[in-house]
């Protein structure tokens, strides 16, 4: 069944439903276009008036996955997640571009309730006396203790993170902030936390930051750079051997029990040893990423804004030749408003059709669309990813490529680097409202 809707804007629907919600493109008739998720299927239609009545309802399998979608999708919602006892379902609700009301949905089984919905924050460590700190998502127990012996910490305990309205709510009276990559801190939300004297960032980026709001409000902002340099290079390189050598896909082949014996052209994949490794951004990560390459008697060029005093050889190549020559490109450059977007449909064309794409970076450096289409087109090899465009959202497309390994933002998920991580994340708070210099100071 296809529901099917009248539009004036059918090219901002196909932006909204296709790009932002990611739905697949079923069927495109030039004045009509057809979206697939799961089961449901919608159509819309070019119209000199636009059909906008009725709901269109998106059905997930658990709590999370809304408290996930919402945190995606937050600035379309006209609804936080909340539990309807009339139907027993967990649900909010927004609106497309032009006003159609949309509704996520989970249906809750029996006696099931959102763990925290009501009030996430837990006082770890109730001791008036001390500078409040709000933690806006558990971290490892050495950081949590760390952090206790100077603040009493104010924990968002729930497995999801925190709405904003809940975020903004509970940084009123607090005199330093633990944060993650995910969580927006903006000027509104530094005017809401008028005792803010520090935003420490559980993370090496700090792109979820207004620095320049923060500037003016005389705020310190601290990130957590170096730690988990080596781990997320580890990453980038089994995402490098995954992904070139398809190994997910021999390995699911095997467990279908579809094995029978050695065949000649069994999942032939690209060679990674001499090869070319192309590095965008010959930072930290990149460094330890590209020497690692070493081993492998790979050639290594780079592109970045300077030339590099490196350890190992390696030729600075300009955008365009880096694109060209690279077997496997790796991605390494932080998000700025020049890198959003960087890797899109006609660098993509420039690369190999052998070539691999590995991206640990941001998931906005490339056009996800364009990427798409590229590998379902054999424009490019394959791609190993960790990071996504609107994380925690994958677009259906996405996960249906054979040709692409994904992984759940773990670059760094090794015990040892996410304790070192919420050490220096604590380190960093601590020094701020004790009036000292903080190890790793972004402002």
């Amino acid at each position: 069944m296809i529901i099917f809707y009248k539009t004036q804007k059918l090219k901002e629907i196909q932006s909204f439903y296709q790009g932002k919600m990611g739905m697949n493109l079923w069927l495109d008739q030039g004045s009509c276009l057809i979206f697939e998720k799961g089961n449901l299927k919608l159509g819309f239609c070019n119209s000199d008036e636009a059909e906008t009545a009725g709901t269109i309802t998106f059905l997930y399998d658990s709590i999370k996955e809304v408290d996930a979608v919402y945190q995606t999708f937050e600035e379309i919602s006209t609804t936080k997640p909340k539990v309807n006892p009339d139907y027993n379902i967990y649900h909010f609700w927004g609106k497309d571009p032009e006003g159609r009301s949309l509704e996520f949905q989970y249906f809750l089984k029996p006696g099931e309730c959102p763990e925290g919905a009501e009030n996430p924050i837990e006082i770890l460590n109730p001791d008036e006396s001390k500078p409040k700190l709000l933690l806006t998502r558990l971290i490892p127990q050495n950081a949590i203790d760390l952090l206790s012996e100077v603040f009493e910490v104010h924990a968002n305990t729930a497995e999801r993170g925190l709405s904003r309205e809940e975020l903004l709510g509970a940084v009123a009276d607090k005199d330093a902030l633990l944060c993650l990559l995910s969580d927006k801190i903006n000027a509104e939300l530094m005017d809401k936390g008028k005792k803010l004297k520090v935003v420490s960032n559980y993370a090496v980026g700090y792109n979820n930051i207004d620095l320049d709001a923060a500037k003016e409000r005389n705020i310190a902002v601290c990130n957590t750079p170096g730690v988990l340099t080596e781990s997320t290079a580890d990453i980038a390189w089994s995402l490098v051997m995954a992904a070139a050598r398809r190994i997910p896909e021999s390995e699911i082949f095997l467990r279908q029990g579809k094995f029978t014996g050695w065949e000649p052209m069994l999942y032939l994949g690209q060679d990674v040893h001499g090869q070319t490794l192309g590095i965008l951004g010959m930072g930290r990560i990149g460094q330890a990423v590209a020497r690692r390459a070493t081993g492998f008697g790979m050639r290594i060029i780079y592109h970045s804004r300077t030339p590099k005093e490196l350890d190992f050889e390696a030729e600075l190549v300009d955008f365009e030749t880096l694109l060209k020559e690279s077997d496997i490109l790796s991605l390494h450059s932080p998000l700025t408003p020049e890198t959003d977007g960087l890797i899109g449909a006609k660098e993509l064309a420039m690369m190999k059709k052998s070539a691999v794409l590995i991206n640990t970076a941001r998931g906005q450096i490339v056009d996800e669309e364009a990427m798409i289409a590229a590998l379902k087109n054999g424009e490019i090899f394959s791609a190993g990813l960790d990071v996504f465009a609107q994380e925690p959202f994958i677009p259906d497309e996405l996960m249906q490529l054979e040709n692409v390994v994904m992984l759940p933002h773990i670059g760094s998920a090794s015990f040892k680097t996410r304790s070192d991580m919420g050490e220096l994340a604590a380190k960093n708070a601590i020094a701020i409202v004790q009036g000292e210099e903080p190890p790793a100071r972004v402002i």
